[in-house]
């Protein structure tokens, strides 16, 4: 398997910023509630000095405009289901983050430490349905800046590899971006030498506030290239005195173009042996030998190296030398969809939740295609800040099965209308069981563009406005009667029991034809109900018919009618159940005197008028 390994170093801080809507450079600060101590800071903030350990007296005092987000266990799982659910669109194997604040409090003694904020994503399958790796990883870089992620990326056939070359020797990276190493990689994967040891602490920071703002190439070029070489784009742009090209599209170039070196165990032996995940203690032990880089402890045999250091340290080297297989928990789809949002800011009015219910809706519109699907119905629960409350639930219908973002949450904010905050909201959180196949409504070639489509949405904004049983459709009952074999319903039941029914996609769609009251010409076609016309005229006055046809209008209940009034063309038609006991009807297709053709029945009581039509 080939893996490509994603680097998020900042995936916590960001996931809240993008859902939150906050300006990407924001300076943010995760902190641990018990503590009151922070645990990481965004770049921005660490800028201005806030680090990991400090107080958050400290900290504000360092960065005045500091927003600092407590953490709960929640907030990792949500964040690590999002990068997960939008990078299963690039594929099918995805191995989600550890996060290094639950790895820490969950670990045991003696237990393995696995890297922290890197995703795996095997990709070697689906380097053809992208059209090569190059523009798969485009593809994916483009969504994580879309999101305002900070990432870097590597691969390899070693998943473990990977992840070490992803954190510490990335293809590329953000500008600014700490890293330990930034020498070029050998592409002949021949161990460094003393002359590529890493650079000092000053020189690298000198060398990174040297560096544009942007992203930048990766140190991975082959040993020897010139790594300040000026690309072709840019000396095209100068010769022609246009302008120069922006450094994102640069990037974006620079990758396209660039042939992708895997990760190799040659290129991660100049790394201190620090950065391998081992247990503290083991890490020490190695320090207190004088084993500093991993090269050197690659060197030692493995039997005494078993002795000293227990089977934890023999494992891991023969990971790294592909001798072990790797086990992998890839990430599942869930059937259902949940998501909680704890906010930064207290709502008192529900206009205030449009932006970050938006963000959250967008989440489900994204996970709904993946899954080829589209939600019936979603609850939504708000928190209020006084705990005292209950909170808030309630159910936000989709008659017509929604998808699209836009729409979600049109739908919901309509529906919220009705509401009235008690007191300012703290969190909210959506969940959606009613999922059903996605049907795609393709307009048949005499309707206009998207006219189907806009009827179920205006279908939809109607009940959302005007509630479920104001908003009500024809079905059929099963009843002799006329005017008993019809009933009004609701769209949305419609809409689930079309779904029960085998071949649940068209019978929705022709189910919402027929209660939209739209023409006979919107589901058969304008020729063929143009030449039905005419040939019930013609049946009716030429006497062909035999009593068969029924009108296009029925009324609530049959009203009587003179004798004198109408004219019978053609009948009786007699219906009747032996299982009823009203008294038997015979019916007539009859013309009123006044003009128009009308259905009437006769009973021991009288004539009566059932329908007229059109």
């Amino acid at each position: 398997m080939l893996w490509l390994a994603v680097y998020f170093p900042h995936w916590l801080l960001q996931y809240q910023g993008y859902h939150q809507g906050l300006p990407q450079g924001s300076e943010l600060a995760l902190f641990e509630r018990q503590s009151s101590q922070i645990l990481i800071a965004s770049s921005a903030a660490a800028k201005l000095g806030v680090e990991t350990g400090q107080s958050l007296a400290t900290a504000q005092a360092l960065s005045p405009s500091l927003q600092l987000l407590a953490y709960e266990p929640s907030l990792s799982q949500e964040a690590s289901h999002w990068l997960c659910q939008w990078s299963y669109g690039y594929s099918a194997r995805v191995v989600p983050p550890v996060c290094p604040f639950e790895q820490a409090r969950q670990k045991k003694p003696n237990e393995s430490p696995s890297l922290t904020d890197t995703l795996l994503l095997e990709v070697g399958s689906m380097a053809k349905v992208f059209g090569g790796l190059d523009r798969l990883i485009s593809q994916y870089h483009k969504t994580a800046q879309d999101y305002g992620l900070e990432c870097q990326f590597a691969l390899g056939e070693n998943a473990l590899l990977a992840q070490l070359g992803a954190r510490y020797r990335p293809m590329f990276r953000q500008a600014g971006e700490p890293s330990d190493d930034y020498w070029p990689l050998s592409q002949k994967n021949e161990p460094l030498s003393q002359e590529n040891a890493p650079l000092s602490q000053e020189n690298t920071r000198l060398l990174r506030d040297n560096e544009p703002q942007g992203m930048s190439v990766a140190p991975a070029y082959p040993q020897g290239a010139e790594i300040e070489e000026v690309a072709p784009e840019v000396l095209a742009q100068q010769a022609y005195g246009q302008e120069r090209l922006s450094q994102e599209e640069l990037s974006q170039e620079r990758l396209s173009q660039e042939e992708f070196v895997q990760v190799t165990l040659a290129q991660i032996a100049s790394l201190p042996v620090s950065v391998l995940p081992l247990p503290q203690h083991v890490l020490q032990a190695l320090e207190n030998m004088g084993l500093t880089q991993v090269k050197a402890l690659l060197t030692l045999p493995f039997k005494e190296l078993g002795e000293r250091f227990g089977e934890t340290v023999l494992t891991l080297l023969a990971r790294l030398k592909g001798q072990l297989p790797q086990v992998h928990e890839f990430y599942q789809m869930p059937e259902s969809y949940r998501h909680k949002l704890a906010l930064l800011y207290e709502v008192s009015h529900l206009e205030g939740l449009a932006f970050p219910l938006g963000r959250m809706l967008g989440t489900l519109s994204a996970y709904l295609v993946q899954r080829q699907q589209a939600v019936l119905a979603l609850s939504l629960t708000l928190v209020f800040r006084d705990l005292n409350l209950a909170p808030l639930r309630c159910e936000i219908r989709y008659p017509f099965a929604e998808h699209r973002a836009d729409a979600l949450l049109k739908l919901c904010r309509v529906q919220l209308e009705r509401l009235t905050l008690e007191a300012p909201v703290t969190s909210l959180a959506i969940q959606a069981d009613t999922l059903v196949a996605l049907s795609v409504q393709t307009p048949h070639w005499w309707q206009g563009e998207g006219e189907s489509d806009a009827s179920m949405r205006l279908l939809s904004l109607l009940e959302a406005r005007l509630g479920a049983d104001k908003v009500k459709g024809l079905e059929n009952h099963s009843h002799h009667l006329p005017e008993q074999s019809w009933q009004s319903r609701s769209l949305s039941q419609n809409r689930l029991g079309a779904q029960g029914r085998k071949g649940a996609s068209q019978d929705a769609m022709v189910s919402g034809s027929n209660l939209c009251a739209e023409p006979r010409a919107s589901y058969q076609g304008k020729t063929r109900a143009l030449s039905e016309e005419a040939t019930l005229f013609t049946d009716l006055f030429h006497g062909l018919c035999d009593g068969r046809i029924r009108p296009n209008w029925l009324l609530r209940q049959p009203e009587p009618i003179g004798q004198e009034s109408v004219s019978l063309l053609k009948g009786p038609e007699r219906l009747h159940s032996p299982w009823s006991a009203s008294p038997p009807r015979d019916y007539y297709l009859a013309r009123r005197h006044h003009g128009g053709l009308c259905w009437v029945f006769r009973t021991p009581e009288g004539l009566f008028l059932q329908g007229w039509f059109g």
